[in-house]
């Protein structure tokens, strides 16, 4: 039996193009903890590396490992509430590069460390947070993050 065209587009889109975990779970970014678990354990059931060696000798082993492992890696980000924020704070700044109705200017001094969860954060009007990815701390651009709880939207300049 060969892999389904469902595990060979992980594959193929996750080398042409960089997937979401939500992509690669093939969930919506609002879904529940329910769905994404859901959606987690019947991928990872079809696309075990031991169950795909069993059903057929021509399978591709690396392509099966590499997708099972990223299957993995977005349910070990998903599941947990405070890495989840993070990671849609890293998303929103990778995906959304264009210009916003910028709500307030910031630098990195107005970002608080948290050393527990190892992020930076502001804390915005609403109650969310802005959270500034590590890498933006090393780039010499301004950068746009996008509060986790609302629409606001707010530049932060490298001084």
């Amino acid at each position: 039996m060969s892999r389904s065209p469902q595990a060979e587009s992980i594959s193929q889109q996750a080398s042409s193009t960089e997937m979401s975990h939500y992509q690669v779970l093939q969930v919506a970014p609002n879904a529940s903890l329910e769905e994404i678990r859901k959606a987690y354990q019947s991928l990872a059931l079809r696309l075990h590396p031991d169950k795909a060696r069993h059903a057929d000798d021509t399978i591709d082993e690396e392509g099966v490992i590499v997708d099972f492992v990223r299957i993995d890696e977005a349910w070990k980000v998903l599941r947990d509430v405070e890495s989840r924020r993070v990671y849609d704070a890293e998303l929103m700044q990778h995906t959304c590069r264009e210009e916003y109705f910028v709500n307030e200017i910031l630098t990195e001094k107005d970002f608080t460390y948290d050393p527990t969860e190892g992020y930076r954060y502001h804390t915005c009007r609403c109650g969310g947070l802005y959270i500034l990815p590590e890498e933006e701390l090393a780039s010499e651009e301004s950068c746009y993050l996008s509060c986790d709880e609302c629409s606001l939207v707010v530049q932060v300049d490298v001084v």
